[in-house]
């Protein structure tokens, strides 16, 4: 199921990119499918990086600092809900600068 969340999340950004509105329902509906299943996707793109975060790799750019931002997600957070509790199933892979 990971590689279809992250081969959908790859089809948005790239579509996202282009400005292609095209696709935008059918992947809403995707992620809406997806949701229904359990699975919560998180693109933490723009966020302020912190060290603690315990749900992304990062690769950092620049000389570490308390405002670096998330300026690219190269694969998405993704967590399954499963009895009431929400569990980490994915790492996000994330650019940091």
């Amino acid at each position: 199921m990971l590689e279809i969340i992250n081969q959908v999340f790859s089809i948005q950004l790239k579509s996202n990119k282009e400005n292609l509105t095209l696709f935008n329902r059918n992947i809403d509906r995707i992620n809406h499918e997806l949701e229904s299943l359990g699975y919560h996707v998180i693109n933490p793109i723009g966020q302020t990086y912190r060290n603690e975060m315990t749900d992304v790799e990062a690769n950092i750019t620049g000389d570490f600092n308390e405002q670096m931002k998330i300026v690219k997600v190269l694969k998405p957070i993704v967590y399954k809900k499963t009895n009431d509790q929400n569990t980490l199933v994915q790492k996000g892979i994330v650019i940091v600068e």
